[in-house]
């Protein structure tokens, strides 16, 4: 069980390593105060989440990732890639409020690693699931991507404003100069609700 753990663990660093350039080439690069501490596999857990372990180090987190995402590849691109986005400027805390535009901006990145691996098929298989069984975060990805079929570089220029993107707020916007309808603009900012 431990070689198969530290297996495991491996091959989510060796991901993560391989993907962190083009993450911050999509996104920007990890707020300074972000500490990545490292990779733990659970098979208690049902779906990959970060946990902040430090008081005095509120943006120092491990990701754990459930046993099971290793039965598909697909699904362990897009768990790691998720939780590489949300890296970049983590939460703090486990119960804290995140936005449209963060879990948006993780399906987005999810979604673009899907399709230089697996290619544009499995794009739409993952975003039909997605639609099926994760409404929320596939509008949430809808919304980001208009977003950045408008400006390719908004979330780079808004979290230039703003690094935590989960706090960035409609004046960010204006002076982040980052021009999108109002209507898109108040739904990526909305509190998202799974």
């Amino acid at each position: 069980m431990v070689d198969t753990y530290s297996t495991e663990v491996n091959k989510l660093e060796k991901l993560r390593a391989a993907w962190l350039p083009a993450v911050e080439f999509l996104f920007g690069e990890a707020v300074a105060e972000a500490k990545f501490d490292g990779f733990d596999v659970r098979d208690d857990i049902t779906k990959p989440s970060m946990i902040f372990a430090y008081v005095d180090e509120p943006y120092r987190y491990t990701i754990q990732m459930p046993v099971r995402v290793f039965t598909n590849d697909v699904m362990l691109l897009a768990d790691v890639i998720q939780e590489m986005v949300r890296g970049l400027f983590p939460i703090g805390t486990q119960d804290a409020k995140t936005s449209a535009l963060c879990e948006g901006a993780a399906v987005f990145g999810a979604i673009t690693a899907i399709k230089q691996v697996f290619g544009e098929e499995t794009v739409d298989s993952y975003l039909n699931a997605l639609k099926e069984q994760a409404f929320s975060f596939y509008d949430a990805f809808s919304y980001v991507a208009v977003l950045l079929a408008e400006d390719p570089q908004a979330i780079k220029k808004l979290r230039g404003v703003q690094p935590f993107l989960y706090k960035v707020e409609r004046a960010d916007f204006e002076t982040a100069q980052v021009e999108i309808d109002r209507k898109i603009k108040d739904i990526l900012l909305l509190a998202f609700r799974a």
